[in-house]
């Protein structure tokens, strides 16, 4: 490296352009007269003894004292340190500022298309920190763990947090037993890997492939006409095949998805049983969020109106709805986007099943 870039880069590091001057003539000479060193670098004689106070200070240089006061540059440990850690604040700093340029503002973008898998993750992070109501995540081991305490963090608020791990988890802390004590509603384990896709309270998706394909992108959504898209293929393509690993509450039910409640309800109501359910959701008309409570008397789908009995995904993928008992009389609910029913269900339990 030239001198002037080398003095440029102690510069940026914090040193004056007088302070950088004299280190880099003391590097050069060795031990000399402060003075002299002085006259070669071009440093006023009146401000060199302050300036090499000053270094001596920060460690650059030590003095020695004669008849005239020397100088010499010290061991450069500290200096190296200093330096190198002021490089990697500064590759850190560039690496926020580019992240931050990236990140779309919700309320401007429906669609953001992004350069880097982490820009998506940490959108996500932010997201799920924020939730209110649903969390579905997918993604793979690594993933879980770093996002799995604002996961845990959600749930304990309250929030429905559905987590689909792909891919191997040997070697990681995903387990039945590390996952015990956690509140996460719902782990499930596919061993296919797939995608990051995250999906929260229905109107803020992110989605960034884990394989096939060597360049880095993601895609992010504040729509809820698209996340439902991403949330379809969350259900079908992530949680339904993969197998159950951990349960917060074995003897509560809760779903996210009014497709999959229908697709385990229908079998045992058609049989005859009282399913009794629990729904959060929102007022079709007024968009207010309401809880209805009551049983289950009726399920609707398809062009014969509910009469299969075990329906299949398939079957379900058109309008869905279902209709409870109330004490309010019946209210009929449907899922994502519901427009003529009474409720939209965002989070459908089920309180109890009795013969």
């Amino acid at each position: 490296m030239e001198t002037d870039r080398l003095r440029e880069a102690l510069e940026r590091a914090g040193l004056t352009e007088y302070q950088a001057a004299v280190y880099l003539g003391l590097l050069d000479q060795g031990t000399a007269p402060v003075v002299d060193v002085a006259e070669r670098a071009g440093v006023p004689t009146s401000q060199v003894y302050d300036v090499v106070r000053t270094l001596e200070d920060r460690g650059f240089v030590e003095t020695v004292e004669r008849d005239r006061l020397h100088a010499r540059a010290d061991e450069p440990g500290d200096v190296l340190d200093e330096l190198r850690s002021t490089g990697e604040l500064l590759a850190s700093a560039a690496d926020e500022i580019e992240d931050r340029w990236e990140r779309p503002d919700p309320s401007e973008h429906r669609v953001s298309v992004v350069k880097r898998r982490r820009t998506v993750v940490e959108n996500a992070r932010a997201a799920i920190e924020d939730a209110e109501v649903s969390v579905e995540f997918g993604g793979s081991a690594a993933q879980f763990a770093d996002l799995r305490p604002a996961l845990e963090a959600a749930a304990e608020r309250g929030v429905v947090v559905h987590a689909s791990v792909n891919g191997p988890v040997a070697d990681t802390d995903v387990s039945a037993e590390t996952l015990a004590d956690s509140p996460i509603t719902e782990v499930r384990h596919s061993h296919s890997p797939g995608s990051f896709l995250t999906v929260v309270d229905r109107r803020q998706g992110f989605l960034s492939p884990n394989v096939h394909g060597e360049e880095e992108y993601g895609v992010q959504v504040g729509d809820d006409l698209l996340t439902f898209l991403f949330h379809w293929s969350f259900l079908t393509c992530g949680w339904v095949p993969a197998e159950p690993l951990h349960v917060a509450e074995p003897d509560e039910t809760a779903y996210i998805s009014i497709e999959e409640f229908v697709r385990h309800a229908a079998v045992c109501w058609s049989d005859g049983a009282t399913v009794a359910v629990a729904v959060r959701g929102r007022d079709t008309d007024t968009g207010d969020p309401v809880e209805v409570r009551g049983d289950l008397v009726d399920i609707r789908f398809g062009p014969d109106n509910g009469a299969v009995t075990d329906p299949s995904y398939d079957e379900l993928g058109g309008t869905v709805s279902i209709v409870l008992d109330t004490v309010e009389g019946d209210i009929e609910v449907g899922g994502w986007g519901a427009v003529t029913e009474d409720v939209e269900a965002e989070v459908v339990r089920v309180e109890g099943i009795s013969e």
